[in-house]
């Protein structure tokens, strides 16, 4: 898996077997920490053509509660129209964050989502999807980047 990027509370890899994006969320979650990391894998989702985004919870220490609702209502739309079609969640151990995850899917068609106990789990279930390769090169990275640090200055 390559590294791509990193904030405080989050690492973006590209899994180039698996053809996903692969997002590893970790420590205390905020609201601005949640929503830069938000901005930073929908830039990497615009310049890239993948279909599936792993996003794992499972190294959460403290959830933002109502970054679930928010993601669902404001971000996996975007998330959509930039090609998303497939998320594997993996649960943060925080019963809470798992509730309002669970409560959220009925209001969410797009992406077909998907929830686990484990990445082991998920990774297994994202294979089965149909998938569409991304295509990232050193440039698109590049761009994704400024697009994100873009954002960041608005």
């Amino acid at each position: 898996m390559q590294l791509l990027d990193e904030t405080p509370v989050l690492r973006v890899y590209y899994d180039e077997q698996q053809q996903w994006l692969y997002a590893q969320w970790h420590g205390d979650l905020t609201q601005t920490a949640v929503r830069q990391g938000c901005d930073l894998l929908l830039a990497y989702q615009q310049v890239g053509t993948t279909t599936k985004l792993l996003n794992d919870n499972s190294h959460i220490e403290q959830p933002w509660p109502e970054g679930i609702v928010w993601g669902a209502r404001v971000w996996l739309p975007v998330m959509v129209q930039a090609g998303l079609r497939h998320i594997a969640w993996v649960y943060s151990t925080h019963l809470i964050s798992r509730l309002l995850f669970d409560r959220s899917q009925p209001d969410v068609c797009r992406p077909i989502a998907a929830a686990f106990d484990d990445v082991a789990q998920a990774v297994e279930w994202l294979q089965q999807q149909q998938h569409c390769p991304l295509v990232l090169t050193a440039d698109t990275q590049q761009l994704a980047k400024r697009r994100f640090w873009h954002r960041l200055r608005e």
